[in-house]
């Protein structure tokens, strides 16, 4: 009988000390690192250099971009042309300073007109502005998101 007691001191402790949570949810903890979470309003620009004339022919449309912990991102505002209302998971590397979005509306085998926000970024936050840009390196095409925190 005493050996189950025994048993019993030692293994309720543990499971107790195993049970506590000491991560902390970057939505609600003021610790969050200046990781960007919230609701951003702005600008997307798709910056497309021509490579035979070298001319720059910019697009530019108003979207809105949530991101949280709980619910992941979503894409919204003017996403009638130029832009698709999407939304997914995303990750950030606070370390590197850039973000992995996974669209789940990416049309997978159909060519879609529109840009998806899907892929590597890179960001820059400072509290209330956001820039996120297009991580793939090319000398012809840039996606560029101009941001402020709304709430």
């Amino acid at each position: 009988m005493k050996s189950k007691f025994y048993i019993l001191l030692f293994l309720v402790p543990m499971l107790i000390a195993g049970c506590i949570k000491t991560d902390h949810n970057p939505d609600t903890d003021p610790r969050n690192n200046n990781y960007p979470l919230g609701t951003f309003t702005g600008k997307f620009m798709r910056v497309h250099i021509d490579p035979q004339t070298r001319k720059t022919d910019t697009i530019k449309t108003d979207i809105q971009l949530m991101l949280s912990t709980n619910t992941g991102f979503y894409v919204s505002g003017d996403t009638s042309v130029f832009h698709a209302g999407s939304y997914g998971s995303f990750s950030e590397d606070y370390t590197d300073m850039s973000m992995s979005f996974h669209d789940v509306t990416w049309p997978a085998h159909v060519y879609d007109h529109k840009t998806h926000l899907m892929g590597s970024y890179k960001y820059s936050y400072n509290g209330s502005y956001l820039e996120i840009v297009d991580n793939k390196a090319s000398d012809t095409l840039q996606y560029i998101y101009h941001l402020n925190k709304k709430y």
